[in-house]
């Protein structure tokens, strides 16, 4: 991992940190309107971009790369998983872990780029639970704020089936199916994939060309090697980071 000193001016603006803060909350509220109207055809895709929305969020608290006093990173990391129905303290422990140990025998998170993919189609979503525990090993002094935040995410979950039991609206428990299915296919899109595809596959320069005009989504997947050298950078910036520092050696990720 290199230092952030060659990626500091690779911030970002106040402007643009609104919008990073900003998106993730701003489609759950459409998620909610469209999900009351009745429109699911809209609404489901909406859900599952809330979910990809905060997982950049979340991502980038980990690394500190919004710009934040760390008390607000720390709220930041917590409200923005809790959108995907995760502990942020917890999935934080682990990620670094795999960014200081990448694709090590001691890297849960990046396990599954290890793996056959057919393994990482039946075994992701056991594995995402499975970081649970491996959190809670490497990190047991952030134990308390890990539990706590399962804990938030267990009473969203019974506040939705509490909602669907009383009013018999399906807000919370089509947003939860979303959810699942982000999580339980998380190894395959946020591990196998990244670090299967090169910067010069054809996928993933289409995807560079892309995350230029649009979405930290697409960026973290087309720049993932660069992210893994410059991991301050935050994920709207990679498609800067990539054309003005010094490259890294793709293979080592």
């Amino acid at each position: 991992m290199k230092s952030s000193a060659s990626s500091a001016h690779l911030q970002l603006t106040a402007g643009q940190r609104k919008v990073e803060l900003a998106r993730p909350w701003v489609l759950a509220v459409m998620y909610v309107g469209l999900a009351l109207a009745g429109w699911w055809w809209l609404a489901v895709p909406v859900a599952v971009a809330v979910c990809l929305a905060a997982f950049v969020q979340m991502h980038d608290a980990m690394h500190n790369a919004l710009g934040l006093p760390k008390a607000s990173n720390e709220r930041i990391l917590t409200l923005s998983a809790l959108l995907i129905l995760k502990s942020g303290h917890a999935m934080q422990v682990t990620h670094l872990r795999h960014h200081g140990r990448c694709l090590s025998e001691d890297d849960p998170e990046g396990a599954p780029a290890t793996w056959k993919l057919e393994r990482v189609l039946w075994q992701g979503p056991w594995h995402i639970l499975m970081l649970r525990r491996e959190s809670l090993r490497i990190a047991p002094n952030t134990r308390r704020i890990q539990l706590l935040e399962t804990a938030f995410t267990v009473v969203l979950l019974a506040a939705f089936v509490v909602l669907y039991l009383l009013t018999g609206s399906l807000v919370g428990i089509v947003y939860w199916g979303a959810a699942f299915f982000m999580s339980a296919t998380m190894p395959v899109w946020a591990s196998y994939i990244p670090h299967h595809v090169a910067s010069r596959n054809p996928a993933a320069r289409a995807a560079a060309a892309i995350a230029q005009v649009w979405t930290p989504v697409v960026s973290s997947f087309a720049f993932h090697h660069v992210h893994h050298h410059y991991p301050r950078v935050p994920t709207a910036l990679l498609h800067r980071a990539a054309a003005e520092l010094p490259p890294p050696e793709e293979h080592h990720h």
